[in-house]
């Protein structure tokens, strides 16, 4: 009987234990995530087969954080599928899985018609970039062939406020971006040949007014400022992208949500 009731104890504080494990991580705000993967491709196919590679991150953690966390990431993969490039093309309220099965249904409908056309591709690879103890970056490397004359990469970089989940915008990034944009001009034109003595818009690459700004895609990571453009962002006759990294260290002071200060 006594030992029993001290192995009854002994589970008692097992389980006690592992509730307040729980509730620890909860309160504490320590995400979990974990790698969720998508593959497809054609059945019964050998050769020009389509292919589907998705490895996107999910938040498995029960906080406000992962609900709002999850959402965005599934978003971003849903329009990813559904070959929403444009912030004005996104689509909400549609799952990974419908995303998915409407790409499958596009592609074998226009397979049955043009057999001979070459077969898609999407591959979508998610990692952590940078995580402090307010903030966390998310980047994405993403592929795409759907038949158009050139395939299509990128870079996607996300920072989500660690408090609650919620994206942090390009405006809201640095507390001073005109600084900010001042340092990675200096960047920027090394990278291009070290042109001192002339513009930018006589080197080939055009800004509005012919004033440098930053790119829509700026990654946070440990040690340097990734500026990732788009051709379409710099240059009209180029079809690569173009990226800029900026010490950490020059930019670190402006970083709004730095653990830093």
């Amino acid at each position: 009987m006594k030992r029993f009731y001290i192995l009854l104890f002994s589970l008692l504080l097992l389980t006690v234990g592992c509730v307040l494990a729980v509730h620890f991580l909860w309160k504490s705000g320590a995400p979990e995530f974990e790698m969720r993967e998508i593959e497809r491709s054609t059945a019964d196919c050998e050769e020009n087969c389509l292919s589907v590679n998705i490895n996107y991150l999910y938040c498995k953690s029960p906080s406000s954080f992962a609900e709002n966390f999850n959402k965005e990431m599934e978003l971003q993969v849903s329009n990813f599928l559904l070959g929403n490039r444009e912030d004005t093309l996104q689509v909400e309220g549609v799952s990974i899985e419908s995303a998915l099965e409407s790409f499958m249904t596009d592609y074998n409908n226009i397979h049955e018609h043009f057999p001979d056309i070459p077969a898609y591709e999407l591959m979508l690879n998610d990692s952590i970039m940078f995580k402090n103890s307010k903030m966390l970056t998310v980047f994405s490397d993403r592929y795409s062939f759907t038949g158009a004359a050139n395939a299509f990469r990128t870079k996607v970089f996300t920072h989500f406020d660690l408090s609650n989940g919620e994206v942090i915008t390009n405006e809201n990034l640095f507390t001073d971006e005109a600084k900010v944009a001042q340092i990675a001009e200096k960047y920027f034109k090394r990278e291009q040949e070290n042109f001192a003595t002339k513009t930018l818009d006589e080197k080939g690459f055009w800004f509005e007014d012919g004033v440098f700004h930053l790119p829509k895609n700026i990654g946070i990571g440990k040690d340097y400022l990734h500026l990732f453009y788009e051709p379409f962002e710099i240059a009209a006759y180029v079809d690569t992208a173009f990226e800029v990294k900026v010490p950490m260290n020059e930019v670190q002071h402006y970083l709004t949500f730095s653990d830093k200060k």
